[in-house]
């Protein structure tokens, strides 16, 4: 009977397991392929640039996407870049190079972001671009529109009651996107006080403290003793210098009582984080729409809320009253 020899037996064993291996981790592989084609985008190598004109500690509407994007990031696992401070000279090319580094997702957070993302959005089919407020002519742009009208209406009723004056202030930057709110303000104010009286101010840039907070001075100085300030980055400023002449204030994007207490009346709230929130969830399921997506009042984006201690009970079941009538009958602005 011939002698058997351990090793030829060890080495067929061997190469026996090791096919066995390769063959399992190939029908895993195939089967992760599978889930991920079913659901979308593979989140763990999903890159994403957060583009922002201003900066992230302005406590309105850069922090709010910036803090929005932190905690998606936990959820999802997606790799994060920010790029702030963003003069419009430079958006073009801060958006060519995410999407020439294939980043998927580019997201500009403001309408200044819109026009540049449509000059880049055709050289690169492979990126999605979403901004806020702007337009989206190619099918892998999307721009996120609020309603603002009906917002700026509820905030408009809210300042005409609390006026003692009977001057109300409305700080914007000049810009199309703005008008919708300021038409929607100017309905509230008659609607709830047709004798008030509304000064308009205006700013160019949505970061330009200096002209925002001169305006809010001059304001002031006509009698003015609401403001609803709507300049994002510099909110902070205007009701800290509408605070010093004791002059009422209505926040905008976050709640903002916190910076003013006694003199901030509520904020008209939008829920960044919802806003993003749901991005995230269609982008990742391929199911995020082209071109324009609106939110406002009815979709709990929008929200007029955190009244302040000043407001009386009376005021604020009247503006309850005045926006469940505007959810009963949904009207689209624009905005």
């Amino acid at each position: 009977m011939p002698k058997l020899h351990p090793f030829p037996a060890l080495f067929a064993g061997l190469v026996a397991g090791l096919l066995l291996l390769i063959t399992s981790q190939f029908l895993i592989s195939m089967t992760h392929l599978q889930v991920i084609n079913e659901r979308g985008h593979s989140t763990d190598k999903l890159r994403v640039a957060l583009l922002l004109e201003g900066p992230t500690y302005d406590q309105g509407w850069n922090s709010s996407a910036l803090e929005s994007m932190k905690e998606l990031q936990k959820r999802f696992g997606f790799s994060l870049e920010i790029a702030n401070n963003l003069k419009p000279d430079q958006l073009k090319a801060a958006a060519t190079k995410y999407a020439s580094n294939d980043f998927d997702l580019v997201l500009g957070h403001g309408v200044i972001f819109s026009d540049p993302f449509t000059q880049v959005a055709q050289s690169y089919p492979n990126t999605r671009f979403v901004s806020f407020n702007g337009e989206a002519p190619y099918p892998n742009q999307t721009t996120i529109r609020y309603d603002m009208k009906p917002a700026g209406y509820l905030v408009g009723i809210l300042a005409a009651k609390m006026s003692r004056s009977g001057k109300v202030g409305y700080l914007l930057v000049d810009k199309p996107p703005e008008f919708a709110q300021v038409n929607g303000f100017l309905e509230g104010v008659k609607k709830a006080s047709p004798h008030t009286n509304v000064i308009i101010g205006k700013v160019p840039d949505f970061n330009d403290i200096e002209n925002a907070v001169r305006t809010t001075q001059e304001m002031i100085a006509q009698g003015v003793d609401v403001i609803y300030t709507t300049g994002d980055s510099f909110n902070l400023e205007v009701i800290t210098e509408a605070q010093r002449s004791k002059v009422y204030t209505i926040g905008y994007i976050a709640d903002q009582r916190y910076i003013a207490p006694d003199y901030v009346l509520a904020s008209m709230v939008q829920d960044v984080r919802q806003c993003y929130r749901t991005i995230m969830e269609q982008f990742t399921q391929n199911k995020l729409p082209s071109g324009k997506v609106m939110y406002g009042l009815g979709e709990g984006v929008n929200q007029l809320r955190l009244f302040g201690p000043m407001v009386p009970q009376k005021i604020r079941e009247e503006i309850d009253r005045e926006l469940k009538l505007l959810l009963q009958h949904p009207v689209s602005f624009g905005g």
